[in-house]
């Protein structure tokens, strides 16, 4: 299914002119309603809920609607465009993983940025994480990984009662070429033990990004990709050329930046 997203309103007039931006998202991954107005977000969330638990109860998808109405309002005010998690079962096991897509502006004052600026501007923040530039088919993008400590809700746990869990994180910072505008893909998840298998889904994902500039794209020059492409933290990225196939295959199309 192709679905258009607009990009944050809130960028100004580089958001109407930014070149259309699409990925390709795997199919066992839920959508959240960072797309609907706030009027609708409460009623999506509860068809939603139907999907996740089929099964459920009128009171449980109140609940869990409850529970994520003010994880999409956050994800809507820092204008978030595509968010979708997965909920998997690996031999018995619950494992889940979220993916986000934003378009930001590189800088406050529309100084565009390349991937080797945004790198070394996040490796200064001082913060325990690991940095680094890779080339993608849209071109060369900064990547982060860190990990956080985080509360996870119950609905999610074994247990059923809210645990402390380490997250690992991924954001890749892909600057466009003709804007000052990065899209900021992220990758989070609480179960560190398949962080493997998320990882590489995610590179994998974020190497479906194609941008179509339109009449003027010939005149745009492609940046030339080295012959072998770097490893990047735990991982390497996929390498479309080779036929790498993806954890979960990836079938339907994001139009995220129209």
């Amino acid at each position: 299914m192709d679905t258009m997203i607009p990009g944050d309103a809130s960028v100004g007039p580089s958001a109407a002119t930014a070149p259309r931006l699409t990925f390709r998202v795997p199919p066992a991954f839920f959508e959240l309603p960072v797309y609907e107005t706030e009027e609708q977000v409460g009623q999506a969330l509860i068809e939603l809920a139907q999907d996740v638990y089929p099964q459920g109860t009128p009171e449980l998808w109140f609940q869990y609607a409850a529970t994520q109405l003010p994880v999409v309002a956050q994800m809507m005010e820092a204008g978030v465009s595509y968010a979708g998690f997965c909920l998997l079962d690996l031999d018995g096991r619950r494992s889940t993983a979220t993916v986000t897509a934003t378009l930001l502006e590189s800088v406050p004052d529309g100084q565009k940025m390349t991937a080797s600026s945004v790198a070394a501007e996040l490796a200064g923040l001082g913060e325990r994480s690991q940095v680094e530039t890779v080339w993608l088919t849209a071109g060369e993008a900064a990547v982060r990984f860190t990990a956080d400590i985080t509360t996870l809700p119950a609905e999610l746990t074994d247990s059923g009662r809210p645990e402390e869990v380490e997250v690992g994180k991924i954001a890749v910072f892909l600057p466009l070429r003709r804007e000052a505008e990065l899209a900021l893909f992220e990758l989070s998840t609480p179960c560190m033990q398949d962080w493997d298998l998320y990882s590489d889904l995610f590179f994998n994902l974020v190497n479906t990004v194609e941008l179509n500039e339109g009449e003027d794209q010939a005149q745009v020059p492609l940046p030339q990709q080295p012959e072998h492409l770097p490893q990047t933290g735990p991982t390497a990225p996929a390498d479309p050329a080779g036929g790498a196939e993806a954890p979960l295959q990836t079938k339907s199309v994001r139009d995220v930046f129209g």
